[in-house]
């Protein structure tokens, strides 16, 4: 089933909604007014690999809400954010879907599947927050991950906190409140994306955290009538991320620390 064009139904929490479908950020110094995003997991690669990664990454922009891949799609690419946020999504067997990892400049879209027999996407994956990316062939890093067992123990760690964010998003979606998961959420998003305001609308927060729209709206009015946050149309800003924090679930610390 193809979900590019149609309608998906998100679940997590206490409601249900039905419509269309960690780190902090890592920047490299350049001047002492300039910073460049960069992608964690290739800041990270000794030189020697770098140099032979050049000339197959391209950057790419990714658009918002845009899908990159569906269940079972073929991995042609493998993506690294630099600035752009991706949420992944668990197809459930009636067709609901719910939100299992985001993941920004920490990470890369498709790397754990590189690390099965069929290569293929195990999960939809749909951007939240717009912004470039690095995007490498995937035959190329498959003959590179075959070859070279220093790149494959560098991303054997990154796999491991891709699964404890996977394991921890399962205790997430089922046992905290809307406002706990929201504020946990913003504060993972603005970790990977590195802006001061998030390009997001009830209505898309709504999807990914599987709720009403209504609770999103009423939430985000009491957190920003507290001054935790501020937000006009398509925009949301956190104004104290300490305060944020304190309201987010215990899932936060446990994944900013992972």
């Amino acid at each position: 089933m193809d979900f590019r064009d149609s309608g998906a139904q998100f679940i997590g929490g206490d409601d249900v909604y039905s419509g269309t479908k960690v780190a902090t950020p890592r920047y490299r110094n350049t001047s002492d007014t300039e910073t460049v995003p960069t992608n964690s997991i290739l800041q990270a690669l000794p030189a020697e690999m770098s140099r032979l990664l050049a000339p197959s990454l391209k950057p790419v922009v990714l658009r918002k809400e845009e899908f990159i891949y569906q269940e079972d799609d073929r991995l042609d690419f493998i993506y690294f954010p630099v600035t752009a946020v991706v949420s992944e999504f668990k197809m459930l067997e009636d067709g609901r879907m719910v939100e299992i990892a985001v993941t920004g400049n920490e990470g890369a879209i498709g790397l754990s599947s590189m690390f099965s027999s069929t290569h293929t996407a195990q999960n939809y994956t749909q951007v939240s927050q717009a912004g470039t990316a690095k995007r490498l062939d995937a035959i190329t890093f498959e003959k590179l991950l075959r070859s070279n067992e220093t790149l494959r123990t560098g991303l054997n760690k990154f796999v491991d906190l891709y699964i404890r964010q996977i394991s921890q998003k399962a205790i997430c979606n089922m046992y905290h409140s809307v406002k706990e998961r929201l504020c946990t959420w913003l504060l993972m998003v603005q970790d990977r994306c590195g802006r001061s305001t998030l390009n997001l609308t009830h209505e898309q927060i709504a999807r990914t955290l599987g709720v009403y729209r209504p609770s999103i709206t009423c939430i985000a009015q009491e957190l920003r009538e507290m001054k935790l946050i501020n937000y006009s149309r398509g925009g949301i800003s956190i104004t104290s991320r300490e305060r944020v924090k304190k309201s987010a679930c215990t899932c936060y610390m446990e994944l900013s620390h992972a």
